[in-house]
């Protein structure tokens, strides 16, 4: 079996800074993949790359062991590739629910029903988050929006998750909750790429 996604002699440059010259990695399903180093390294520039938020300047990105052409986020997510960054793209005012299923799914008045509650239930059957689905984004912890952030992933089918600095807002208890839910997917087959200067945090989960 092929990796899920390979990045091959990756360079990536802005102006006169080159960010990435000759990256490599493979991503293997059911692993983390930590990705460290210093502010300015090329730390988000790799993810966002393979996220597609970025065009490479050399190199090629295979998934599933296939060239994949031509890339962008849209057709990265077609593939199960998506990006947490550290800016999180919630919509504040409307629910939790809404936010998962934002743009794949219908909901009536807000609420949940018939089989859009029981996808979420899916979903939250498989990481146990504990969110009520009818509460505001703009009322939960950051902690609490990166599990949404999470559960839009999944309901996404996500096999590859990239996590931008995930921590960087996170007390220590929500930290350790957060590598808990990283471990829970991990288990479950999903790849995660994870992102930090936190070294601590870093060999906690990887």
């Amino acid at each position: 079996m092929p990796p899920l996604a390979q990045l091959n002699d990756i360079s990536k440059r802005f102006g006169n800074t080159q960010a990435l010259r000759g990256v490599s990695l493979d991503v293997e399903a059911g692993t983390v993949h930590a990705v460290v180093g210093e502010n300015g390294a090329g730390k988000s520039t790799l993810g966002k790359v393979l996220a597609g938020l970025y065009a490479p300047d050399d190199g090629e990105i295979l998934v599933d062991g296939q060239p994949t052409g031509r890339w962008s986020v849209n057709r990265a997510q077609d593939h199960g590739i998506v990006m947490i960054a550290q800016e999180l793209s919630l919509v504040p005012q409307l629910t939790v629910a809404q936010n998962i299923f934002l743009g794949l799914e219908r909901n009536v008045l807000g609420l949940l029903t018939g089989s859009l509650r029981a996808r979420y239930d899916a979903l939250e059957s498989t990481v146990q988050f504990g969110l009520d689905p009818n509460v505001k984004v703009e009322q939960l912890k950051i902690a609490e929006q990166q599990k949404v952030e999470i559960l839009r992933a999944l309901a996404r089918d996500a096999r590859v998750l990239i996590l931008d600095e995930p921590t960087s807002s996170l007390t220590g208890h929500e930290t350790e909750q957060l590598h808990a839910t990283v471990r829970s997917l991990v288990a479950g087959g999903t790849a995660v790429i994870y992102v930090s200067h936190f070294l601590d945090a870093v060999l906690e989960v990887s």
